[in-house]
């Protein structure tokens, strides 16, 4: 009877120790570390092994020859000691109290943003700009005498009401004299010159007429030619001039007057001469590449009329000599062959011939 007790017991609280350090997933729903009833009953959960150690008391039974009670002090000590070190006794005292783990909160006269006091905050006046839900917390907030942002005052700022532009997946607002995004005020833009790009809302605009200021992400690209600026996508534009990778210039060497992307593809890109490859953090010419008929194939593939490329580690592209241009094409993974393409002579796998057809 007492082995058979020994090993339920074990079988029941050796998993314990994995639920504990897994619990803090139990909060990764959006908003449940400040639902109070969640918290509570998270924790009970944890407290399982004393609920075994109190029936093995109640019915007069041992654990490997140890009292119960024992047992139920020693199992109460560590689960503590484990709600200290998580955090679960402040995050319970917090929502006992009515301070939100996560986000803006009021209480007992005092506003907080992720349990921290924001000390300069009007607790009477204290409104958020948009509705604090469990998808998408607020980040704005005002009092009548100042901006915040996730919890920090936004410095510099004229008119503390604001209201967002475009959609609500954006970080664009704008107040009657000065844009914010990202809790930082755009140097030089003005609300009624600035727009955001269609499809592509990394990047905004300010044509002044004193001239046009184009962003990324809210950083401030050198000067562009206005007329022929152009994005290209989330991360790539261009004017007449220069091509642009976030803020930085690249392809010094591109025609960018002529430069493109293929298709849907951002990895490559062409101009009149070349084909480059763009997904390194210097991209580079693909030498020996055919402008007019250069596609990007799945599995990493790319060819032209003349030769099949591989990209290899996302840092380089290197040509198949052997591979047959014509007749290459991608597949599933075959196991029977361990490849993922082929052409009339070859199977092959990374960009490496792994057997003869």
């Amino acid at each position: 009877m007492q082995l058979a007790i020994n090993i339920i017991v074990t079988v029941i609280i050796s998993p314990w120790f994995l639920l504990f350090m897994m619990s803090p997933m139990m909060f990764d729903a959006p908003g449940s570390e400040n639902d109070k009833s969640h918290i509570i009953s998270t924790m009970l959960l944890l407290c399982y092994p004393i609920g075994v150690f109190v029936l093995l008391k109640l019915f007069g039974w041992q654990y490997f020859g140890v009292n119960s009670t024992k047992l139920i002090i020693v199992s109460a000590v560590v689960i503590m000691l484990g709600f200290f070190m998580f955090g679960y006794v402040n995050i319970l005292s917090n929502a006992m109290k009515g301070v939100a783990n996560s986000g803006y909160s009021v209480a007992n006269g005092k506003v907080y943003y992720d349990a921290r006091p924001i000390d300069e905050a009007d607790s009477q006046s204290f409104t958020l700009f948009e509705e604090d839900n469990n998808f998408h917390r607020a980040k704005y907030a005002r009092d009548t005498r100042h901006l915040y942002y996730e919890g920090k005052k936004i410095e510099g700022v004229e008119d503390v009401e604001i209201e967002r532009l475009g959609d609500r997946y954006n970080d664009y607002w704008k107040n009657n004299s000065q844009i914010i995004y990202d809790g930082e005020i755009l140097k030089g833009a003005r609300p009624e010159y600035f727009s955001i790009f269609n499809d592509y809302d990394s990047w905004s605009q300010s044509d002044n007429p004193d001239g046009c200021i184009v962003y990324h992400f809210g950083k401030a690209l050198s000067t562009v030619d206005k007329s022929s600026f152009k994005v290209l996508n989330q991360f790539l534009a261009k004017d007449k001039d220069n091509i642009y990778e976030r803020t930085t210039k690249i392809l010094s060497e591109a025609d960018a007057a002529t430069f493109s992307l293929y298709g849907d593809d951002h990895a490559f890109g062409k101009d009149k001469d070349h084909v480059y490859y763009l997904s390194t953090k210097t991209p580079f010419v693909v030498e020996g590449a055919d402008v007019a008929s250069f596609k990007h194939l799945e599995r990493g593939y790319a060819q032209d009329k003349d030769s099949v490329y591989h990209i290899l580690q996302y840092q380089t592209v290197e040509k198949i000599q052997q591979a047959d241009a014509t007749t290459f094409e991608t597949t599933r993974y075959d196991e029977k062959t361990k490849s993922e393409a082929r052409d009339k002579n070859y199977y092959y796998y990374d960009g490496k011939i792994v057997g003869n057809r």
